[in-house]
Formats: structure tokens, sequence, C-alpha cells
């Protein structure tokens, strides 16, 4: 079976699927399918993500595996970023939530604060 390509080998824009076929029924649905682009991502993607999983997300370690430099992975890590549609800017408000639920819990368990007032705190945008 051939991979499935995201892109046209002519133009670069994006493809879509026409239509999906069973392998055991051979039943067919035709119409305009997207692709998930998570799932179809170039061999370089593929095996960065691969090695960086296998290293735990070690920086150091992944230089030694792909025996390349740290600009080169931080490049990698990019790409992969962008390719499974992670913008830093939802990553960075993801990590400033976080921090903000956890410093109003620490409030709450030292008993600085009431219970109520962390519900509220929780709730303010």
């Amino acid at each position: 079976m051939n991979k499935m390509l995201a892109h046209c080998p002519i133009c670069h824009r994006s493809l879509y699927v026409r239509e999906l076929e069973c392998q055991s029924c051979h039943t067919s649905i035709r119409g305009e399918f997207e692709l998930d682009t998570a799932k179809v991502m170039d061999d370089e993607i593929s095996h960065f993500i691969k090695v960086f999983i296998h290293a735990e997300g070690n920086i150091k370690r992944v230089e030694k595996i792909l025996n390349c430099s740290y600009p080169k992975v931080k490049n990698l890590l990019k790409k992969a970023q962008a390719h499974l549609g992670l913008k830093e800017q939802e990553i960075e408000d993801s990590d400033r939530s976080k921090a903000k639920k956890d410093e109003i819990l620490d409030l709450l368990e030292s008993g600085e604060i009431s219970a109520d007032e962390a519900i509220k705190r929780l709730h303010e945008k």
C-alpha cells in the first residue's frame, strides 16, 4: 500500500480524498474528505517525533541519537509543533493557566484564601 500524500507533488497545494473504500467488503463512500495532517507527515518529522519520544523529551539525548546540533533539534521541534497544529502562544497560555491554578490551590492549601475565594479566582479569566 502506498503512503498517503498530504500535498500535491506538482503544485504543493493541499490534497483531499474523494473516495474511501473498505478493504473487506469493498463498500465505497464518495465525497470530499479532509486529510488528518497529524497522520500524514514527512519522514524527517515522523522520525524526529519518534526519537524525541524515545529520548523522553531530553534534547541532549535527541542531539546524540540524531548526531546533530541543538539548533537543528529546536528547528525540528518547531516543525513538528507546526505540523501538529500546536502554536507556541497556545502552549504558553496553557502553561500560564496551569501556573495560575497551581498558585490558587497553594493559597487554598495554606489557608490564605477560602474555598469560595479559590473557586471565584479559578473562574476568573
